[in-house]
This record gives C-alpha cells, sequence and structure tokens, in this order.
C-alpha cells in the first residue's frame, strides 16, 4: 500500500539538489506526484506531493530531513474531502502599492469562501510617480455558488482604483 507526503523544503541551493532528492524517491520505489520549486539568491523553497510505499516512508524522511543547509518539512497528506462544484479561476490585480495589500486581498477572498491555489506577486517603484505598483496573480477556487462579477467587485475594494480581472 502507498502512501502520499507532501514535503517542504528551504533552504541553501546547492548543484544536483533536486536531482538527489528526485533519485532517492525514486531509489525507494516513490515518484513525485507534483512539485513546485523556485530558486531566489542562491536559496531554494519548494512543494513536492509524494506517492511512495508505506514501507520505505521513513527511510525517505530520514534522508531527506538529513541533508545540511535545508529545512525540510513531511506530512501525510490527508484523504481529499469533496467541497462540492468549484470552479478554477486565475486573477489579475493591478493597484498602487501599500502595507497590508496582500493581507487585504487574501483576507476579502477568505471571507467570501474562496481557496488561493496560488499566488505570486510584485511591486515595481515608479520615480516618475513617486510611489510602487503593486501587481499579483492568483489562481482561486470559486464554489459554484459565488458569483464571478460581484467577487471581482470585492477584491477591487481593496484600494482606490485597483482593477482586478479574469486571465483567460
Amino acid at each position: 500500500m502507498n502512501t502520499q507526503l507532501t514535503i517542504t523544503i528551504a533552504g541553501q541551493d546547492h548543484p544536483q539538489l533536486i536531482n538527489q532528492l528526485a533519485a532517492k524517491t525514486h531509489e525507494l520505489g516513490g515518484k513525485w506526484l507534483v512539485s513546485k520549486i523556485n530558486r531566489l539568491d542562491n536559496q531554494i523553497v519548494g512543494l513536492i506531493k509524494v506517492d511512495i510505499p508505506a514501507e520505505t516512508v521513513a527511510m525517505l524522511k530520514q534522508a531527506f530531513t538529513g541533508l545540511t543547509d535545508l529545512n525540510v518539512r513531511i506530512i501525510d497528506s490527508p484523504q481529499l474531502v469533496s467541497k462540492g462544484t468549484v470552479e478554477p479561476l486565475k486573477l489579475k490585480v493591478e493597484s498602487s502599492d501599500r502595507p497590508g495589500i496582500v493581507n487585504d486581498i487574501t483576507n476579502i477572498l477568505d471571507d467570501i469562501g474562496i481557496d488561493i491555489v496560488k499566488i505570486e506577486n510584485y511591486r515595481v517603484g515608479v520615480p516618475d510617480l513617486g510611489q510602487a505598483l503593486f501587481f499579483a496573480e492568483l489562481t482561486v477556487e470559486v464554489p459554484s455558488e459565488v458569483n464571478v462579477e460581484q467577487l471581482l467587485e470585492a477584491v477591487q475594494q481593496v484600494e482606490d482604483g485597483m482593477r482586478v480581472s479574469v486571465v483567460e
């Protein structure tokens, strides 16, 4: 019988790190179902969902957590519970920047019952305007009973002049 694990990694990147993790998983009879790994300034952060035989779970945990310069957290993946009908939706947000803008956006989505699957944001300084601009793309799961137009309007209330649109 197989077990699914969700593994988070963060720390100093080094050559062959990803290959080393994948090879150890394969060696123990496991496979990566989903992985999202990013590098930034010689650091690495990642999320990996692994399917592995139950009898080799302990060895995989020991191999991953034994790596120096890498913080590893491994949790057993829970059984999925159906949440009803949801529609994946990609949102694009553009606004003036200010402290707390991400917090406010995520709070509104949470209040409406929207799950965030992915969020990427960045800020760009515009010296001619004397301010920074905020940009974000979010992939969310929208329950079928939520009106998308009302969702967009609710998020736009976070900041005057904020533009929120659906990416096709």
